[in-house]
């Protein structure tokens, strides 16, 4: 290993270097601070013994550079002071040092300091390697991941086409057999088929429609609305339902939200997060709304009556395919409805999150917009 020791006092570069030359060290000799920064340039040594006092660069002047240059700054140095004065060694520490050696040299001490800086720039060699070395294959397994992904993106594409084919006449056609047969069973078996059938093309749409929103290449069809206008015509739309079971609707969105939003996929998101509160919900219960906006962003919440969530749940219930365990054999539900809106709210730069107080204690979801 290299150590560089500088100090204008010739006498004192020859005592120091007879001093370690029981270390089979590579000891290198520099006069001048100047001369000091010329030859760690150009040697790069892995210990610095610097003087602290040199006419025409002080020690610390020396140290502040060699500190500020990011490829010389992890280099270990000890100043050495014919002084021990504790104000300057104070100094010395804060701009980096690691020790300090008083003159005339005790040539164990110096040894061993010089032997215990090595090791301390041994070390952090070796986790520099190490951390190099975990950056590349992280780097590596990124690479490996995001190959992954687009594959699979493309198998769900192309499998949600091709079940399109074949499912798009079996919803046209079996609704139209059912109507001409007249044997109960037989017809019992055509509606159970009915409804298998439209569960897959649910979850054949919703499959597709999440591997768009995971694309790097959906472009947002992003123009500036009035968010509460979008809710009202989403509560609107779903009227009859509100009705049929029951729900009170209360809408605390009673001033304008002028947010930039994609409005076909807002939209979409807050019919799901209703729908989904509705049919979570035991009849005569209550959905509220409330909206909030501030300087930064809009934040929505929805809160409902149903049956609520354990904690366990709303750690999952945005994941791919998550069903809740009372929902696990719901025909109706592919388990994506939430995944989409988490998505639509990714790529809108926001964030949405659920809470709960526990089962039948109701469950609020908040999401944010960025204005």
């Amino acid at each position: 290993m290299k150590v560089l020791i500088v100090d204008d006092n010739q006498k004192a570069l020859v005592i120091a270097k007879a001093r370690l030359g029981k270390e089979e060290l590579d000891v290198l000799c520099a006069s001048s601070g100047k001369d000091c920064l010329e030859m760690v340039r150009k040697t790069t040594p892995d210990l610095i013994l610097l003087d602290l006092d040199m006419p025409d660069m002080s020690g610390f002047e020396v140290c502040k550079i060699l500190k500020s240059d990011n490829d010389l700054s992890m280099i270990p140095i000890i100043f050495l002071t014919a002084t021990d004065d504790t104000t300057n060694r104070i100094n010395g520490l804060d701009l980096g040092a690691v020790d300090y050696v008083t003159k005339p040299f005790d040539p164990f001490e110096l040894r061993a300091r010089v032997r215990a800086a090595l090791r301390t720039k041994q070390l952090q060699d070796q986790l520099a390697e190490l951390n190099r070395n975990l950056e590349d294959r992280v780097e590596q397994r990124t690479v490996e991941i995001n190959q992954l992904l687009n594959q699979k993106d493309a198998f769900i594409n192309q499998l949600s086409h091709d079940l399109r084919t074949p499912l798009t006449p079996l919803v046209a056609l079996l609704p139209m057999v059912l109507k001409k047969i007249e044997d109960t069973e037989i017809k019992k078996i055509l509606d159970l088929a009915i409804k298998n059938v439209g569960y897959m093309k649910n979850l054949t749409e919703k499959t597709l429609q999440l591997a768009q929103l995971n694309s790097s290449r959906l472009q947002l069809k992003m123009e500036k609305v009035d968010l509460k206008d979008e809710i009202i015509d989403t509560l609107d739309s779903l009227s009859s339902i509100f009705s049929e079971h029951g729900v009170k609707i209360v809408n605390n969105i009673n001033s304008p939200i002028q947010v930039e939003i994609d409005k076909v996929l807002i939209k979409e998101l807050v019919h799901n997060l209703i729908s989904n509160s509705v049919k979570y919900m035991k009849d005569e219960g209550g959905i509220t709304i409330d909206g909030f906006q501030n300087s930064k962003d809009v934040r929505i919440s929805i809160t409902d009556t149903g049956i609520g969530m354990t904690h366990d749940q709303l750690n999952h219930i945005f994941e791919e395919f998550y069903k809740a365990d009372n929902a696990r054999h719901d025909r109706s539900s592919s388990g994506l409805g939430l995944s989409i809106c988490k998505r639509i709210i990714e790529k809108h730069g926001g964030s949405i999150y659920a809470e709960s107080q526990g089962v039948n204690e109701g469950t609020t979801v908040h999401f944010t917009i960025p204005l």
